[in-house]
């Protein structure tokens, strides 16, 4: 038995694997994640279908799912090599680049002599020498790139602002971090992807340190207002439009939207 598991069961979950392998090689990656969900559903502690899995994430570009499940295949085994160097690219392609350092870093140790985790790892490392050393700085180039309109630059260099920035801040670094999310949520908006505005203004928000803001607190809620119209949540996006006039009365951008929503709530019968 292997982790409690019967032998049968155990064979079971290693055809399910072959199967998903099968599909993997044909680059045919919905299905090879099926499969592989079905055998780690059998098998739950065999780390290298998560890692299978992980690797079919990454093929998908699905980041995030592919770095939980590599972090999974090394809580189940710490010396898996392969799961350190999934979890590497991974936040590699997320842009964590001083996890994935760490990550790399941990597979290395495990397997000193692989040129590949070492020729990841100096390539991560020569990024991170490119990389601001202060929160101001990162915010002075992301906003060098927002002007340009490289929104996508502009979130990467936000991000890291933010992350340099001190957990226990003080008032004024926490003022800074709800203006980095609320300027990140405005390239978000730029470039279509409303759901992450409506999340990154919720952050912001959701700091506390937007009441004695008035400024910062108007353009979070006019953001998510307009992220929310989008997507047709025109209840929600009329409460953010009403908190912004209640704010600042003449704002043109809020009343024309709450306008807009009350008659797209009309067609729709209210029910948004």
């Amino acid at each position: 038995m292997e982790g409690g598991l019967e032998e049968g069961q155990r064979k079971k979950a290693q055809v399910l694997k072959e199967r998903g392998n099968s599909f993997y090689v044909r680059h045919q990656f919905r299905q090879a994640i099926e499969w592989y969900t079905k055998a780690l559903d059998a098998n739950p502690v065999a780390y290298d279908v998560w890692t299978n899995r992980a690797s079919t994430y990454a093929a998908l570009r699905m980041w995030e799912e592919g770095l939980a499940d590599a972090r999974e295949a090394v809580r189940i085994n710490p010396n898996w090599v392969k799961g350190h160097w999934r979890a590497g690219v991974c936040l590699v392609n997320m842009n964590q680049h001083k996890e994935a350092k760490e990550a790399f870093e941990c597979g290395l140790r495990m397997s000193p002599h692989s040129e590949q985790i070492k020729q990841e790892l100096r390539a991560v490392e020569e990024h991170l020498k490119t990389l601001p050393t202060s929160a101001e700085e990162a915010k002075r180039q992301g906003n060098a790139h927002f002007k340009e309109g490289n929104f996508e630059k502009a979130i990467k260099l936000y991000k890291e602002s933010i992350s340099l920035l001190l957990q226990d801040s003080s008032k004024e670094e926490q003022s800074m971090r709800a203006a980095l999310l609320i300027n990140t949520a405005e390239c978000y908006r730029q470039v279509g992807e409303y759901e992450q505005v409506v999340e990154t203004c919720d952050r912001a928000i959701g700091t506390g340190i937007l009441a004695d803001n008035r400024n910062l607190k108007v353009k979070a809620h006019l953001r998510r207002g307009l992220a929310l119209e989008k997507l047709e949540r025109f209840n929600k996006a009329r409460e953010d439009f009403r908190v912004a006039l209640e704010l600042e009365p003449t704002n043109h951008i809020a009343s024309t939207g709450l306008i807009r929503c009350a008659k797209a709530n009309r067609l729709v019968g209210g029910s948004q």
